[in-house]
């Protein structure tokens, strides 16, 4: 006690006045605002209106005529350590604005275990500062939980004196400030960058986000999208469903014979990608689908206010920087292509294997069969299987179906591992071969 004293009379004169003045409205605030509400009398309202135009967010409504009348309806809610004052997911019925204390706001964020969620801590605020509006004032659910970091008092607004008093002027700020927002994130969208701004700022009002739960279908194969989508923070797979046959494929007619459905992971879409856009000004069904991942906050904007807001001469610039994915022959080749190579490499293994045993000598072992190069045919690259359109998609594949990137400098590489200078002429022979051989089935039967 005597140690807080001490400190207390370090400050000036000046000083401890403000503080005791702080202390003093807190504690008359908090008294003020315990008296029930149909025993608060002009008197009691006035007080309550001359401590809260004082604090941060409320001051600015102090000059409003029916501010009197918003103060009536405050109360006063306290809050431990550690307690929580809402959680994320829940339904907004009330506005808060700190009179005393901390609380800090958190989000859900996935972890890599499948449906457990983590809780990040994305801001702390302190006196004077508000929240839980944004629930209030689009009657969606909570954005955010919110816990008491310390003993905290909050002066507590019910959802109905909020819509009577506040929502009107705060929604207009909230929008104008939502919109510069929103305009400064599509000027940021790599396939905006040629939009002029008055066409952006056009788009940006006929915006809405949203938010979609993990697993959520927004565009669906072989159907014709009726929004275009723009990722703000989150990932979307994007899924062919295609009809095909297990076994080798050699043509088309094959192709088309006892096939069953099959879906192919093609791509993956993260922040600032656009989808649907495609199907959207081509007119025609979308190919793929495009489905959720984790929890994603999404802007959507519909294809009719896309079509009446960018001109022609736009819209044919636009079309020109679009990516398409692969057909169904493509990605069915690839995927032949790529047990081709496991199959390869699980032969090339054990013939390295083989080879170095028969090195070490008759006298420590028996003999090994002999390394069989012809059945050593490395898989054809998959640059040779692309099609002469450029604007054709295949990084993503390239990734995930095509481990051997450049098969020929793989062969050069044997011989850091126990192969012979003939094995490696035998290998890149046969590797020629196939290639060439492969190359022109595929123009056969392409041609057809």
């Amino acid at each position: 006690m005597l140690q807080g004293q001490d400190e207390f009379q370090e400050f000036t004169a000046e000083d401890q006045n403000n503080i005791k003045t702080f202390v003093y409205q807190i504690e008359k605030m908090r008294l003020l605002l315990q008296v029930p509400l149909e025993r608060r009398n002009q008197i009691i309202c006035q007080d309550i209106a001359q401590i809260a135009g004082e604090i941060q967010f409320l001051k600015q409504y102090k000059s409003k005529p029916n501010f009197l009348d918003l103060c009536k309806h405050l109360f006063l809610k306290t809050y431990n350590k550690r307690e929580y004052i809402f959680q994320q997911g829940e339904t907004g019925d009330a506005f808060y604005v700190i009179l005393s204390g901390s609380v800090k706001v958190f989000i859900e964020e996935p972890t890599e275990f499948r449906n457990f969620m983590q809780l990040k801590e994305i801001a702390i605020l302190r006196k004077g500062d508000a929240f839980g509006e944004i629930s209030l004032l689009y009657n969606s659910k909570r954005t955010a939980a919110v816990m008491a970091a310390e003993k905290s008092d909050l002066i507590v607004l019910t959802k109905e004196t909020f819509d009577e008093y506040l929502n009107k002027d705060h929604k207009q700020e909230m929008q104008t400030a939502n919109l510069n927002k929103l305009l400064s994130f599509l000027e940021r969208v790599p396939i905006f960058f040629m939009v002029q701004k008055s066409m952006l700022v056009q788009i940006s009002t006929k915006c809405t986000i949203e938010n979609f739960a993990s697993q959520t279908i927004l565009i669906k194969q072989g159907t014709e999208p009726q929004n275009m989508y723009i990722i703000k923070q989150g990932c979307v797979q994007v899924i062919r469903k295609t009809k095909f046959q297990c076994g080798s494929l050699t043509s088309r007619e094959e192709i088309a014979q006892k096939q069953k459905d099959v879906f192919y992971d093609i791509d993956e879409l993260g922040d600032y990608d656009v989808f649907g856009d495609y199907a959207i000004l081509n007119e025609i069904e979308s190919d793929v689908s495009y489905i959720t991942s984790i929890p994603s906050e999404i802007i959507t904007i519909s294809a009719f206010n896309i079509k009446k807001i960018l001109t022609m001469e736009v819209i044919q610039i636009y079309k020109q920087q679009l990516k398409r994915y692969p057909d169904d022959f493509d990605i069915q080749y690839l995927h032949e292509e790529k047990k081709r190579w496991n199959q390869y490499r699980r032969k090339l293994v054990r013939n390295i294997s083989i080879e170095k045993q028969n090195k070490k000598g008759f006298n420590h072992r028996l003999r090994l069969p002999e390394l069989k190069t012809k059945e050593l045919s490395p898989p054809i690259n998959i640059m040779d299987i692309k099609t002469s359109d450029s604007k054709i998609y295949f990084k993503f594949l390239e990734e995930r179906v095509s481990p051997v990137a450049d098969s020929k400098k793989k062969i050069t590489q044997l011989t850091q591992v126990g192969f012979n200078n003939q094995i490696i002429k035998d290998l890149e022979f046969s590797q020629a071969q196939q290639a060439f051989q492969r190359k022109l089935k595929k123009l056969q039967y392409k041609k057809y």
